[in-house]
């Protein structure tokens, strides 16, 4: 009897170890973030600046580092037409190295919100550990990427983006003809101590509430 537990224990932990190795290593370590906005944008990973433009047409690619599986995306963007003079679009992709992974914009995971300039916008919105829970979960949802109003600038964006091709949706917060000022987080695995209350959205719940 002692040596079958001893040998089901062994098992266990066995087992238990292999557990944890497979899941240390389907944990994204590397990522690429590529954004277009009509007509500018910001960047930011984990807080930290990483792109700017003020082409729609000129993609900018970033490549960033995950700490333990986590990164923090957010993106400004602003319509440079006031109201309903223009047409907002936000488009992007994360493409992680675990599978490897795709996230567009048109995907759940994605959270959203209108507010001031972003000179005048001092509450840390880019920042990790920003509460956003109270941002809009579903954004308005446009044409995918090479159709549309924005169709005729695929070529050139493809140019820059080259492997793998967009998938993503054009996208913006509420109708794109109404606010102007336009501000995007998305969140990849979690920190290990989330704000309070707050009810995160995560790169690894979403993909398991897909299968």
């Amino acid at each position: 009897m002692k040596n079958r537990w001893i040998l089901c224990l062994g098992l266990t932990l066995f087992l238990s170890g292999t557990l944890l190795i497979q899941i240390a290593n389907s944990v994204p370590k590397k990522g690429t973030l590529r954004v277009s906005g009509d007509n500018t944008w910001t960047a930011f990973i984990d807080g930290k600046e990483v792109a700017q433009s003020q082409n729609w047409q000129a993609p900018t690619v970033s490549e960033f580092t995950l700490k333990n599986g986590f990164a923090q995306i957010a993106v400004y963007v602003h319509d440079a037409e006031p109201g309903a003079a223009g047409r907002g679009g936000f488009l992007a992709d994360i493409i992680l190295d675990a599978k490897p992974d795709y996230i567009g914009t048109g995907e759940d995971g994605w959270r959203c919100d209108t507010g001031k300039p972003i000179a005048d916008r001092k509450d840390g919105w880019e920042k990790v550990d920003f509460d956003d829970s109270k941002w809009e979960d579903e954004l308005e949802i446009y044409e995918k990427f090479g159709g549309g109003i924005w169709g005729f600038g695929a070529g050139a964006m493809r140019a820059i983006l080259k492997d793998p091709d967009c998938e993503a949706n054009w996208v913006w917060c509420g109708p794109n003809d109404a606010e102007d000022d336009i501000y995007f987080r998305y969140t990849i695995g979690t920190l290990p101590v989330e704000p309070q209350d707050k009810l995160a959205t995560t790169w690894a719940r979403i993909k398991n509430d897909a299968k």
